[in-house]
């Protein structure tokens, strides 16, 4: 039997999202194999017990799609931790303080009625830390969350205090390897307990199985919370949709909660004269306006229109840009955003009438029996035939990736198992992929 460990990787790497992929999967090494068993190895009896714990179901089913054999797996371990990192990240994580981005400061960020509430209370955190505690920021990815955390920072370590800004993917990479060393987790919790500032970016990405991580976390939260140091969260949803312990939500719903919401017009009309002004594009008041109108969800897809102009400009050496090449370069842009929208209101229009379903109940989170299948179908639908990422297809349907992850899984058992619903969902998909 020939097996190809990258191509295992690779498979298990679809299942498994990178913060928790990168720590436990990637260093696995494989000694040899048999017709009836494969010899992992782990670098430490940590990553061992978690693999064996949580993962080892994965890799055994990216075996067994690859192979056709559904092999016993056996992992070994060094009995004494190896460091698996580099110095330089070593190093890194030993940095008492942070590194922020020099453009994100409160001076260069833009207000507006869409988060001003948000910079408002920034700003009273930086005067008086402690004041909003924690301070719980939430919105859709694009919106400003990180520039508006790191301006917090900035600000509060120019005002000395001893700031750690990082995102819950590092926080629980640093967690992971201090796991791997003698007194390492001593000195984790040594670290962290010494700032008097913790921002932490992306909360929503941990998942609800990392307990370890989660009890960590929730234990260095007490310890500042007690002490009134600052902590600040950042999020791409409101706090009672987190996928996290009930305790952990608790007590960030004790604090301030404040969403960022999509730019509003004087934003994005800020923020495109900037741009222009920075790439000197000398776009027309109509360009502004046709981007301002067609481009609305967030600042990252209008810095993104305004990036592909400049490197436009620079390539063909123009001066100025009449509002018909603007419409044309950008044409592709808004093109392909529609065509996504369409495609997946269409995909739930669709189901929800073979299944005399309201589309408001599969997007919506009730767990009633008649709404899961039309939900789960939709769901494998969309990230088959969309492309879209298992996040924003959450997003659709008020959810986490998790949920998604699932939901694609018990789709495809179901198509193994059942003829027919086999045929109702390939029928789906070939009238999709034909339009």
């Amino acid at each position: 039997m020939e097996l190809n460990w990258n191509d295992v990787l690779a498979e298990v790497s679809k299942k498994i999202p990178s913060m928790y992929y990168d720590p436990f999967i990637q260093p696995l090494t494989i000694k040899e194999f048999d017709r009836n068993e494969i010899f992992l190895h782990a670098p430490s009896t940590t990553i061992k017990e978690h693999v064996e714990k949580k993962y080892q179901q994965y890799i055994q089913d990216a075996i067994e799609k690859i192979s056709g054999s559904r092999l016993k797996i056996s992992i070994s371990a060094d009995v004494q931790s190896i460091n698996p990192i580099s110095n330089f990240v070593e190093n890194r994580f030993n940095e008492t303080q942070s590194v922020f981005h020099p453009d994100y400061s409160f001076e260069n960020t833009l207000k507006g009625d869409s988060n001003a509430l948000a910079i408002t209370a920034a700003m009273e955190v930086v005067q008086k830390p402690g004041i909003f505690n924690p301070l719980y920021i939430y919105g859709r990815v694009g919106v400003g969350k990180t520039h508006l955390l790191q301006a917090i920072g900035k600000a509060l370590q120019e005002k000395n205090e001893n700031v750690k800004y990082l995102s819950i993917s590092q926080f629980l990479t640093e967690f992971v390897y201090n796991l791997q060393i003698k007194n390492g987790l001593d000195q984790f919790r040594s670290r962290f307990q010494s700032y008097t500032c913790l921002i932490i970016d992306d909360i929503h990405q941990l998942n609800s199985t990392a307990e370890k991580t989660q009890e960590e976390f929730f234990q260095l939260y007490n310890f500042l919370f007690e002490r009134n140091r600052q902590i600040i969260i950042s999020a791409d949803r409101p706090v009672h949709e987190l996928p996290l312990q009930d305790r952990l939500r608790s007590r960030f719903l004790s604090g301030y909660q404040v969403e960022i919401k999509p730019p509003d017009s004087k934003i994005r009309e800020m923020l495109i004269q900037k741009k222009s002004e920075d790439f000197s594009l000398n776009l027309s008041d109509t360009s502004i306006q046709f981007i301002q109108d067609n481009f609305k969800s967030d600042m990252r897809s209008i810095t993104g229109c305004l990036n592909e102009l400049s490197l436009y400009r620079k390539t063909y050496n123009l001066l100025l840009f009449s509002d018909e090449k603007v419409k044309e370069i950008l044409e592709s842009r808004i093109e392909k955003i529609g065509k996504i929208d369409i495609q997946h209101d269409r995909i739930l229009d669709t189901v929800c009438e073979y299944y005399s379903q309201e589309k408001s109940q599969i997007t919506s989170k009730s767990r009633k029996s008649e709404y899961i299948i039309p939900r789960h179908v939709s769901m494998y639908l969309i990230y088959e035939i969309c492309n879209l990422n298992k996040t924003m297809i959450g997003k659709i349907f008020n959810t986490n990736h998790t949920t998604v992850i699932s939901a694609l899984k018990k789709v495809e058992t179901n198509m193994k198992k059942d003829e027919n619903f086999k045929r109702i969902v390939l029928g789906f998909r070939r009238k999709f992929e034909l339009q």
